[in-house]
């Protein structure tokens, strides 16, 4: 980007600093929270790799510079009043200087302490806590509880529902009703973190799948498509190489265990054109 990018519209403080809240652009984590002046703004829009002020180091730093942990700019955004950055960036690395992936991991109690638990449900989204609660129920098998059910039932019986609840979501469709489709694409997500739960394959190896794929051509050309591994792509849409998908669900494993509040199963509301039960053979429960 050209070094005259306008930042007339950023109103910096006194000390010429503006904060700025750096946020994954695949799941919408906060990675962390930093400050910019103009030079930091600038050197980041031309060069594409987050840079911030340090006010205790009083200088320019490129995040990772010293790492390799780096932020790839994504997109930027300002706040309605003019006086907050956000840097939706894809990061190379764990941001945080601990080795985790994101600086806030430590939650606070009700009494303002914050807690030794090392606990990342500060990021991503009710995808990440939707998973976090079926990897649970697959450690603790708690009875009474409907993942539990279907990890009893072994991998067939979590492929089958994946089965039913994807024809459930085509007749929804046909069906043309909001609401219906809205539930049972709920349902076959639902399964579907149960199956990568079942090989505890984590929702951001998703997210990063399909990241890898965004924007790319639908038409596989020359060796750049070749050592990218991709396959048919239009928007985010397509596949990728066996090799490249086995690398990211091999980095993808972690075995973190963190508190999980109730998460309630798939349960067919009252009106609906048929129950879930009526689909269980009258299996009920909480997830």
């Amino acid at each position: 980007m050209s070094s005259k990018f306008d930042v007339t519209s950023i109103a910096f403080d006194e000390r010429g600093l503006v904060p700025a809240v750096v946020q994954d652009w695949r799941d919408g984590s906060v990675l962390m929270v930093a400050w910019m002046n103009r030079e930091a703004l600038t050197k980041t829009m031309e060069t594409g790799s987050v840079h911030f002020f340090s006010r205790s180091r009083n200088r320019l730093w490129e995040k990772g510079e010293t790492s390799g942990n780096r932020l790839v700019l994504k997109e930027l955004f300002l706040d309605c009043d003019g006086d907050t950055l956000l840097v939706k960036v894809e990061p190379v690395g764990p941001t945080c200087h601990t080795g985790r992936r994101a600086c806030f991991f430590r939650p606070l109690g009700a009494d303002g302490t914050p807690s030794d638990t090392d606990a990342e449900r500060s990021g991503g989204g009710v995808l990440e806590r939707v998973y976090e609660i079926v990897l649970d129920r697959k450690r603790r098998q708690p009875a009474g509880s409907y993942v539990t059910s279907l990890f009893e039932a072994g991998q067939d019986k979590i492929l089958k529902k994946i089965a039913e609840e994807a024809g459930e979501v085509i007749l929804a469709s046909k069906g043309g009703k909001r609401e219906e489709i809205v539930y049972e694409v709920a349902d076959l997500l639902f399964h579907t973190l149960t199956a990568l739960g079942y090989h505890e394959i984590r929702p951001e190896a998703i997210y990063a799948e399909l990241a890898s794929r965004y924007g790319t051509s639908g038409v596989r050309k020359g060796e750049a498509a070749k050592r990218r591994g991709e396959g048919k792509m239009s928007g985010t849409q397509g596949g990728a190489s066996s090799d490249q998908r086995q690398r990211k669900d091999r980095r993808a494993r972690t075995d973190r265990r963190v508190g999980l509040s109730g998460y309630r199963g798939p349960e067919r509301r009252k009106g609906s054109r048929r129950t879930k039960a009526d689909r269980r053979g009258g299996e009920r429960g909480n997830a």
